[in-house]
This record gives structure tokens, sequence and C-alpha cells, in this order.
């Protein structure tokens, strides 16, 4: 096997693994949660950006992410404007 194989393999096998640890921390219904699964398991990779394609980010997700900007914003209002002290 080639160096290209071997790191593709590793890269596919931590989205698929980042992925179901996301299907159970998301809390979806019990049919929702196992329709999930399956379409991971059966096509790990299309399976895997279908998820992450439709998946709606939580409230607490979108509340950090808020939360965030808000203090970009803040610490470029206390920056000087030339970021040299002038």
């Amino acid at each position: 096997m080639s160096i290209f194989w071997i790191i593709g393999f590793i890269v596919l096998a931590l989205i698929w693994a980042i992925t179901i640890v996301d299907i159970f921390r998301h809390h979806y219904s019990g049919k929702a949660t196992v329709g999930w699964l399956a379409l991971i398991i059966i096509l790990p990779f299309i399976g895997a950006l279908i998820y992450w394609g439709t998946r709606k980010p939580t409230a607490h997700e979108v509340e950090e992410q808020y939360l965030g900007q808000a203090d970009i914003r803040r610490s470029r209002e206390a920056a000087p404007f030339d970021r040299m002290g002038m």
C-alpha cells in the first residue's frame, strides 16, 4: 500500500468517527439516529457528506457563534485605527 492510500484511509476513518459521535451528541429521535447511522455505515464518505450538508446547528452552537462574533466586534472597536497606536 502506498502512503497516499494510508493517509486517505486515516482521513476517511476520522471523518466517519467524528460524524458518528456527532449523530449521538445531536440527540435525534430513535428513527432518525438509526437512519443516519445506517447511511453512514453503508456509504461512509458520501453519507458523512450528506449528513454534514443537511445538519442544522443546535441552539448552543448558534449562541456560541453569535457571542464569538460579538467579541470580535468589541475587540475591533477597542483597537486603534492604524494598529500602531497613533
